[in-house]
């Protein structure tokens, strides 16, 4: 799930509210782990 978490966020990029939505549905979706991961990607790639 991560993985697809992080190909639909940089994919919408274009839209800030698309992105934000799409970021909380993720939160949601993923283990505690896991959103530490993606939190550390999105920090890596400078998208947050």
């Amino acid at each position: 799930m991560l993985d697809y978490y992080k190909v639909v966020l940089g994919n919408v990029t274009f839209d800030a509210m698309l992105f934000r939505k799409e970021l909380r549905k993720a939160m949601r979706h993923l283990t505690v782990d896991d959103r530490t991961r993606l939190r550390d990607w999105l920090k890596q790639t400078g998208l947050v």
